[in-house]
């Protein structure tokens, strides 16, 4: 008799009740869970204000005090990717390290594009749970996130171990500091008359040390990033690399055209490149991604 592990992706930017109730739905049904706590790798901002560490603890206090046994959940951090495969392969390989040879069904609700990748995993069974629906619309993270870094509202419909975290930290200068970059990024938001934008980032790398710059902010201030330059979009770049997943950027969306400099860009500094590497929550967006991607290209032409 089989044991069969079902699997809930998602970034629970905070978690709610939405995501409580689906926990729950997917435990009644079966014997394990496996949560995969996504954009692991990426650094604080307004759209992903809490570590890893700090959604797996309210997600376990808040299954705790609804009387769920903490043995049945299994957290695990997911990094971003940027690219659909190479999230979907990591996603199959934390699954399966977890069921063995058991069967997996992934569940999860579909609210928007964002739930498409519920039809990425054909060899597992789709087992989804309703949305919890509030008044005329779905609970979703998004609003939560909007009364807490726009209004300074801690809402309803949250778990209250959640609440409680919500309402501790809205006491620290992360909050504050995350409250300005939300505004920051609703008013570039505001402004952009939708015509796309593209940017230039120069990487200059060697064996030893990669030329960043730090983000002066409000958006970002102080995380790592390759040094970056607007560009028309009549006047790209040719032979850069590019990197246009419309998740990649914080406020409007941009193409991101990744050009080699031979010799460090103006108002850099090295870093050793090992210690950049193995600390991707300190680079801004997906820069920290796009440094190990070039890396691989390098790889690849070296073996060439």
């Amino acid at each position: 008799m089989t044991d069969p592990l079902a699997v809930y992706v998602g970034r629970f930017q905070p978690p709610h009740a939405g995501h409580l109730h689906t926990m729950r739905a997917a435990l009644d049904r079966r014997g394990r869970l496996l949560v995969l706590l996504g954009s692991a790798n990426l650094a604080r901002s307004a759209r992903n204000p809490f570590t890893p560490r700090e959604r797996a603890g309210m997600i376990r206090a808040a299954l705790r005090e609804s009387g769920v046994p903490p043995g049945r959940v299994i957290l695990r951090p997911l990094p971003d990717e940027f690219d659909a495969t190479r999230w979907a392969a990591h996603v199959r390989h934390l699954a399966r390290a977890e069921s063995g040879n058991d069967p997996i069904h992934l569940t999860g609700f579909e609210k928007d594009a964002s739930s498409s990748y519920l039809r990425w995993f054909p060899e597992w069974t789709l087992d989804p749970s309703p949305p919890l629906r509030v008044g005329e619309g779905v609970l979703n993270a998004t609003a939560v996130r909007r009364a807490l870094l726009e209004r300074g509202e801690v809402p309803a419909h949250l778990p209250p171990a959640v609440a409680a975290f919500l309402t501790r930290f809205r006491d620290t200068r992360t909050y504050t500091r995350l409250r300005a970059e939300w505004a920051a990024l609703e008013a570039e938001r505001a402004a952009w008359d939708g015509t796309p934008r593209h940017e230039r980032l120069d990487l200059h790398v060697t064996p030893e040390h990669v030329w960043l710059v730090r983000r002066p902010g409000p958006v970002g201030a102080g995380l790592w990033t390759l040094p970056a330059m607007p560009l028309h979009p009549d006047r790209l770049p040719a032979g850069a690399t590019v990197f246009a997943h419309p998740a990649r950027s914080l406020g409007a969306p941009t193409t991101a055209h990744v050009v080699l400099a031979a010799t460090p860009p103006a108002g850099t500094r090295p870093v050793p490149l090992a210690h950049a590497l193995a600390r991707p929550r300190r680079f801004f967006e997906d820069h920290h991604v796009i440094l190990r991607r070039m890396l691989e290209v390098g790889a690849g032409r070296s073996r060439a």
